[in-house]
């Protein structure tokens, strides 16, 4: 570590004393359970989570659980997935492009291809989010969060490898209240968002959320003057409850939501590293007519792009949630859902205005997923929990990359882009994906004497999975129809996996848990798509399979609570990862795919909370990942060559994983205090990232740095519900690389949110 990050790293943890919720600092999941942790965490009574499908307490639980509620996440300033990452030590959460590719202690997604999912499963009220490009979701409602670390591919899936993360939003309630918050801050940030919720009769109640923001660009274009385009989005949620006795709850709920933001794709070559500062600069030299000085960007929050770079989503759906009490044997839970995700993502993947590649990439998808979970009630010592899930998911793919080489000012340099959406001499394809996902899952819980028990798990994961492509590329401009994508002649491929579960469980008191654990962690294997019917003989030279990746995860931990004022948590780990999948973009023939072979992470985490008083709030929690490829002797990389990169086969053997900081630390305090009428809070948090890499080559790499957040808030008596909150996030302004996007034509990159500000006016009910 540089001395510099070092004394930041003093500073602000004496700052905040102690820092930010580890696994321990959890809030309450659920509508009851959230209301119990209204004090953002300095209660002293048992914290609830539902990491195993069934409520529990979270000292009880033998995994490694982040959880926090809505008023936690508020004043870490976590307003969408991304920045989950502040406040989960182990975690980290990138875009490959405009992919949300979360990782959770080194397991991580470098795939970005039609049909495929992240190892990081997410549910968002209980329904699993099947789209990579959709996993990028705001929280304008929610409720509570639980990050669940380590391989979760007993209960949550084949797509949980590395974990789970459990989002929940507001409910409806018999009692009528409701919440407005309207923010305003630097870049002319607007930010309105609220929920209302009450009774339609004694057995039906209703909640209504929405939210909108509009921001504009953080980037200074260079341009053309002013900013990029920015964020705009909007958000309503509906839900209703009909709830006939008090063993019946059905939960009706329909979403839509609509993000465009264009800060993922706009950014600056890393290093000057681009075909187009190649051929600027080789043009100006030799005196070209071509030759127009136009300005290229070289720092962050700088661009100097063709027009439209931008990343929007749709999404839209509806799901069918049922809890049924049955009697004294046990509950049964239920969810049905469809959800449709709309992404058109256009990028100038040189990132200069020369023209050379701009990709225009539309993705539909549609899936539909049923869930069924039965858990019993306590019988003599031995609870059971049953379920199967199934998804049936379609995907397509059309693609249109603009090839632009023509002669002449005005033609290699185009300050006049056209009207998107599609560019001048395009060529495509069009691809599609059907994924058919079944699954059946167990769990059994033994409590054999009053300190020991057992936890046995296993899931039997099924899914077949089928693409097509068209034959060959064609030309909008010219007229040339769609083509007809063609089946992959050599039929659907199937990948089947049983990931088991071993937990013993030591309680010594009701205070203290020790726990000793192995999982498996399964992500399910690939068919790349792309590469179908696009070449001659078939099906030889087609690429086979991408073969499933497998963790085998060993665990031991520590959950206690020390008196009534500090609870402290510890665990250590191993991983064997074996078949590691990725990525190898190609966006002017065809993106590829490989397995490494084997890699190896061992770390451990920690964390404290320590109530020091009643108006304050330490926190602490740290995590250490020693993550590496134990044996990838053909890594496809890729190298500067002066005109971008050239892409060969080198041994990774010993680097490290990818999306792997071998440090991350979080720290926060929260503090109250009434002065005369006005209760006065004020809260400082710290997230703290040792640096990692975004190849497996170890060549593209974030360095180390903090981040500072704070907040001030005053709740004056005379105006009760009401609250007014000066807040700042990022406060040394880090450039924080957000965006990777690695291939022959450079390293494009984008950067997270410099300094942030503004005030907030909140108003409860």
């Amino acid at each position: 570590m540089g001395r510099t990050y070092i004394e930041k790293l003093l500073c602000a943890a004496s700052i905040a004393a102690l820092g930010l919720a580890m696994p321990a600092f959890a809030q309450e999941s659920g509508n009851q359970r959230a209301a119990q942790a209204d004090d953002g965490g300095t209660s002293t009574g048992d914290i609830i989570v539902t990491a195993q499908r069934r409520d529990e307490k979270l000292r009880d639980v033998p995994i490694s659980v982040t959880a926090l509620n809505a008023d936690m996440l508020s004043k870490a300033g976590v307003t969408n997935t991304i920045e989950l990452a502040k406040v989960s030590p182990g975690v980290s959460l990138p875009f490959y492009g405009g992919f949300l590719q979360p990782s959770i202690r080194g397991i991580s997604s470098s795939l970005a291809g039609l049909g495929d999912s992240p190892n990081v499963a997410i549910y968002v009220d209980g329904v699993f989010q099947a789209s990579q490009s959709g996993a990028l979701a705001d929280l304008p409602d929610v409720e509570s969060v639980q990050v669940l670390k380590g391989p979760q591919g007993s209960l949550y899936g084949q797509n949980a490898a590395g974990g789970a993360i459990i989002i929940n939003t507001m409910e409806p309630s018999f009692t009528l209240k409701g919440q407005l918050s309207a923010s305003y801050g630097n870049f002319q940030d607007a930010n309105v968002k609220g929920f209302v919720t009450g009774p339609l009769s004694d057995k039906l109640a209703i909640s209504i959320s929405g939210a909108f923001r509009n921001r504009e660009g953080i980037n200074t274009d260079l341009l053309r003057g002013g900013h990029d385009d920015g964020l705009r989005s909007h958000l309503i949620r509906g839900k209703l409850l009909w709830q006939p006795s008090d063993r019946v709850a059905l939960t009706l709920t329909g979403f839509y939501s609509k993000r465009d933001d264009s800060g993922i794709y706009s950014g600056a070559p890393l290093n000057g590293n681009s075909l187009g500062v190649a051929i600027a600069k080789l043009s100006c030299a030799f005196g070209g007519l071509a030759c127009l000085n136009l300005p290229l960007a070289t720092k962050p929050y700088e661009i100097a792009l063709n027009p439209g770079a931008d990343t929007r989503i749709k999404t839209y759906g509806f799901s069918l949630q049922g809890k049924f009490e049955i009697g004294d044997i046990g509950t049964l839970s239920t969810v049905s859902s469809y959800k449709r995700t709309d992404v058109l993502d256009l990028v100038d993947l040189d990132q200069t205005p020369v023209n050379t590649v701009g990709v225009y990439l539309a993705i539909g998808e549609r899936d539909y997923i049923q869930e069924l979970n039965f858990t019993t009630k306590d019988m003599g010592g031995l609870t059971l929990s049953v379920g199967m899930f199934y998804m049936d998911k379609a995907e397509t793919y059309d693609q249109n990359f603009a090839l632009i080489y023509p002669s002449g000012a005005g033609g290699l340099f185009n300050t006049a882009y056209p009207a998107l959406p599609r560019p001048v001499f395009t060529s495509g394809a069009y691809s599609l994906a059907n994924k058919h996902s079944w699954a059946g899952y167990a769990e059994a819980n033994y409590q054999f004497t009053e300190q020991f028990s057992l936890i046995l798990a296993g899931r039997y994961s099924h899914e077949t999975s089928k693409v097509a492509n068209t034959t060959g590329q064609f030309n909008w401009q010219l007229g040339d129809p769609r083509l007809t994508p063609v089946a992959d002649p050599r039929g659907s491929f199937t990948f089947t996996k049983f990931t088991p579960r071993a937990v013993l469980r030591f309680k010594p008191n009701d205070n203290n848990t020790l726990y000793a654990s192995f999982s498996k962690g399964f992500k399910s294997g690939f068919v790349n798509g792309g590469a179908v019917n696009n070449c001659t003989p078939q099906p030889v030279c087609v690429d086979p399979p991408v073969n499933p990746e497998n963790v085998d995860a060993y665990e031991v931990g520590y959950k206690g609570k020390i008196a009534d004022i500090l609870d402290l948590n510890l665990a250590a780990f191993h991983y064997n990862y074996k078949d590691i999948q990725v990525f190898i973009y190609d966006p002017l023939n065809v993106s590829r795919y490989q397995n490494a072979a084997r890699g190896q992470i061992t770390g451990f985490e920690f964390g404290a909370v320590l109530r020091a008083s009643p108006e304050l709030t330490l926190n602490v929690g740290g995590s250490y990942l020693d993550a590496k490829y134990k044996s990838f002797p053909a890594a496809s990389v890729f190298n500067p060559n002066g005109f971008g990169n050239t892409q060969s086969s080198q041994s990774a053997t010993g680097k490290r994983l990818m999306r792997t900081p071998e440090w991350t630390v979080n720290g926060s305090f929260n503090y109250t205090r009434k002065v005369g009428s006005v209760e006065v809070g004020a809260y400082g948090g710290i997230s703290y990232n040792s640096g990692q890499f975004f190849d497996p080559n170890n060549r593209v790499e974030q360095k180390e740095y903090a981040l500072v957040d704070a907040e001030l808030s005053f709740e004056p008596d005379a105006l009760r519900g009401a609250r007014i909150v000066f807040w700042g996030k990022n406060l040394t302004s880090k450039a924080v690389l957000q965006s990777v996007l690695e291939s022959g034509i450079g390293d494009a990159v984008s950067y997270s949110d410099p300094r942030t500000y503004g005030v907030r006016l909140e108003y409860k009910f």
